[in-house]
């Protein structure tokens, strides 16, 4: 989506004070198709995100001490919140998209947008004892004593920070190891990611919340939160970092100097004029097939197989690159729920016809793995 800025001329002949001046033209795309989203004071609301995790608004407003949540979709995108008009959260309101915490041997789920942890043991010998590795780029890794999961700065053993100070993508957190044990604790899921874009103006009085959930051995790490306006202000509170001190990333974009400055950001924070919702170029990796299995495009980039008795243990996975140019370096993990976790880095050539790699993997026989794949 191309977005139109144009310049504006100070006139001081006419008198007109910087803050008197109406800033610089922003769309934030909205189709304003949802309506108004509103939650009453003292009131919690969960809204069940479509299919593209896009919530076109009118305005949105969340009342005094009153609740915004959001129910996953299917592929778990991150939470786009776009308005026409403005977005105000008021005193003691809060939007949640915290990582689940570890109930038992299950893990924690990532928020909308971030990454489960891993499974708990469940017998008494290895690998059936032995906690399973968190999910996400920056997962807890049981046999390297990873922990804790990471994302914009490293924690313990855990060096795998990955993202960027644009936020582009737009990514979660990612998920803690599972304990060993019989049974072990799951790990924590990984904070989500959350896109809050006003034409007008974003006033933050409540807080965001996007930290990791707690787990029997490792933590989730924080996730992301993005807010894109040309002006706006309040003394709220954006947090994304976890109590281990695991930070998540927060991203202002604004053309108003003095906008935002009195909001209290808990994460790794940067500030700038990037003044668009999506990246002028969209790029996307999907699976295509997978140990046999056919992907359609626009299903999950996350794919889980069970391997049945007496399949090839080596199979094809094949990949797929769209939106992109030359050599793209491609991280591919296969993650067992009890197994440990293995991780094949390849470079895939996007200029080919058609921008596919094909590669082999080994899975074990009869436990749910995961296969998933990102840039790096």
């Amino acid at each position: 989506m191309k977005t139109h800025v144009p310049q504006i001329a100070l006139m001081a002949w006419l008198g007109l004070s910087a803050a008197g001046l109406v800033a610089q033209e922003f769309n934030s795309g909205s189709t304003g198709s949802y309506g108004a989203l509103t939650v009453a004071n003292n009131a919690t609301l969960t809204v069940e995100l479509p299919p593209d995790g896009i919530l076109h608004c009118t305005t949105v407003t969340v009342g005094i001490s009153a609740t915004l949540r959001f129910t996953p979709n299917a592929l778990n995108t991150p939470v786009y919140l776009l308005a026409q008009s403005n977005v105000v959260f008021e005193s003691g309101s809060s939007i949640g998209l915290t990582g689940g915490n570890s109930s038992g041997a299950l893990p924690g789920r990532g928020g909308p947008g971030g990454f489960g942890g891993g499974y708990g043991g469940f017998g008494p010998t290895a690998p059936a004892n032995r906690g399973g590795d968190g999910f996400g780029p920056g997962r807890g890794v049981n046999a390297q004593n990873k922990v804790h999961a990471v994302y914009s700065r490293t924690l313990g053993a855990n060096t795998s920070i990955y993202g960027n100070a644009l936020i582009l993508p737009l990514i979660g957190g990612s998920g803690g190891t599972g304990g060993n044990g019989n049974p072990g604790q799951g790990g924590g899921g990984g904070g989500g990611a959350i896109l809050i874009a006003s034409s007008t103006s974003i006033v933050m009085n409540g807080q965001i919340n996007v930290t990791g959930g707690s787990g029997g051995a490792g933590y989730g790490s924080g996730g992301a939160v993005r807010l894109v306006a040309p002006t706006g202000g309040g003394n709220g509170n954006i947090q994304t970092a976890n109590l281990d001190g695991n930070q998540g990333r927060i991203r202002i974009d604004t053309t108003e100097p003095t906008a935002f400055r009195n909001l209290n950001l808990n994460g790794m924070a940067t500030r700038g004029k990037q003044m668009y919702v999506f990246p002028p170029t969209a790029s996307s990796l999907h699976f295509v097939e997978v140990a046999g299995q056919t992907i359609a495009v626009g299903e999950p980039a996350t794919v889980t197989v069970t391997l049945p008795v007496g399949a090839p243990l080596t199979q094809t996975v094949v990949l797929r690159a769209q939106g992109f140019t030359g050599e793209v370096p491609v991280r591919l993990v296969v993650t067992p729920e009890h197994t440990a976790s293995t991780v094949v880095d390849l470079v895939l050539n996007a200029s080919a016809n058609p921008p596919e790699l094909t590669t082999q993997i080994s899975l074990p026989v009869g436990e749910p793995t995961r296969v998933e794949a990102w840039t790096r």
